[in-house]
């Protein structure tokens, strides 16, 4: 799951999000064998979203230990666009993700440092977000929530499947519009390509030629490296979506697996490349 999945997660979780730049540590003992970290806010910059009738003067969050922060991590070493800065900037703000359990204050996500450009992301994903979760209708908030998950490059993931399953909005499987496909495939050809299973059966053509331009441009190198094998095996098994049914037991799906083979000579690689160019061409 990408990390622009959990952020969604992280912002439909939060009751509070906010930029700080005054804000200091404390570090109680909870037992014998753990402590408890506290972040006390001393200025709350600016508020993103607030769920809450009024702040509290004196905020203290619980931040929880390295491995405890879920989020954070997921989204910090996620592998998508957004990333835990520490560096100086001329901006440079903290960025805080806050729900409240019971009466304690607790940090799901904390950003430290982040910059104008980062703060741009965040904002505009936050934003978008929020203005969703406050849709009524729940068909129309499902319909907006799709389009956000198309434009991140994103499959609805099984949470969001399940629940508008409960609420008998979809059934088996969902229904796309006819503006939803092509921006899925626009986005798809800009390479966002985990929309894959949204449009590969309505744009197979298309799906297969972009697959193949990325084959034959690898193919073309004069000396590919290992990383362009490495490269090429994942396409090829995209295309196919590895071979089909049956397909471990193929020749192809072994010629592909040689690829990052020592042993195989780079004229020999060539080879299987080409044949498996032509594979995918003729792939139905």
């Amino acid at each position: 799951m990408g990390n622009a999945q959990n952020l969604r997660k992280a912002i439909l979780k939060s009751d509070l999000i906010f930029l700080s730049e005054a804000h200091n540590t404390k570090t109680t003992t909870k037992n014998d064998y753990s402590k408890q970290n506290y972040i006390n806010i001393v200025k709350i910059d600016t508020i993103l979203k607030n769920n809450f009738s009024s702040i509290p003067k004196k905020l203290s969050l619980l931040n929880f230990e390295d491995g405890e922060n879920f989020y954070s991590d997921l989204i910090t070493n996620g592998g998508g666009c957004i990333q835990n800065a520490k560096m100086i900037n001329e901006y440079s703000h903290d960025l805080f993700f806050v729900q409240k359990v019971g009466k304690e204050y607790r940090i799901l996500v904390f950003f430290n440092g982040i910059d104008i450009k980062q703060y741009d992301i965040f904002k505009k994903q936050i934003l978008t977000i929020k203005d969703v979760e406050q849709i009524k209708d729940e068909k129309v908030r499902f319909e907006k929530t799709l389009d956000w998950f198309i434009e991140n490059g994103l499959t609805p993931d099984t949470d969001f499947v399940e629940y508008y399953k409960s609420k008998q909005i979809i059934t088996n499987t969902i229904s796309y519009s006819d503006k939803q496909y092509q921006k899925a495939l626009i986005q798809f050809e800009k390479g966002e390509e985990g929309l894959l299973p949204i449009i590969k059966d309505k744009y197979s053509d298309l799906v297969r030629n972009y697959f193949l331009n990325k084959l034959e441009t690898i193919a073309a190198k004069e000396e590919p490296d290992n990383d362009d094998y490495f490269n090429f095996y994942q396409i090829v098994n995209h295309a196919t979506n590895y071979f089909g049914e049956n397909g471990y037991d193929s020749i192809e799906y072994f010629l592909n697996n040689k690829l990052s083979s020592d042993t195989i000579s780079k004229y020999d690689k060539a080879k299987i490349m080409n044949h498996l160019i032509t594979t995918v061409r003729e792939w139905k």
